[in-house]
């Protein structure tokens, strides 16, 4: 086949860092950097929980979740307190404040996805979403622990303005 793969790779990675460029413009402004959205979703949909928890729920080190909580704490948009029947757990909590930016934050993202998908059908969107599955899966085929690639997402998003 005479396709001209890398071109197609370099049109996928253009796309990727062009997205990437507008969500973080988009929350420049905002209390909550790139990667702290999981962390106030999981505290929305899960309620409170220790940091360890929300450490193992979104796959980070308890160390990153530590530097997370404080500065997203310092920021108003978390809340830490001591579990009151063991003193040597610490229960973390969205704000009021937390909820509103996080809410701000969603619809910004909503907004670039509009944008992104503007004068699509809803037929080609599809079709667009099950040719990134099937090449989601190729690249997943024979990976021996898939623990790993999440470690690697996770690093390459701590490095781009992720999960500090």
């Amino acid at each position: 086949m005479s396709f001209d793969y890398r071109e197609l790779t370099g049109a996928l990675l253009c796309m990727d860092a062009l997205k990437r460029f507008r969500l973080q413009n988009a929350i420049k402004g905002s209390k909550v950097f790139f990667g702290q959205p999981p962390v106030l979703d999981y505290l929305v949909e899960h309620g409170s929980c220790t940091q360890a928890e929300l450490a193992a729920a979104l796959g980070v080190s308890p160390a990153s979740m530590a530097v997370s909580v404080k500065r997203m704490q310092k920021s108003g948009l978390l809340k830490k307190c001591n579990d009151e029947n063991d003193l040597r757990r610490n229960i973390i909590t969205i704000t009021d404040s937390g909820r509103q930016e996080l809410e701000k934050v969603h619809n910004e993202f909503d907004a670039i996805d509009r944008t992104t998908y503007d004068g699509f059908t809803d037929d080609e969107l599809n079709r667009l979403k099950s040719y990134i599955e099937r090449i989601n899966n190729n690249l997943s085929k024979d990976l021996p622990d898939k623990k790993e690639l999440f470690k690697f997402i996770h690093s390459d998003l701590k490095g781009k303005g992720g999960v500090d």
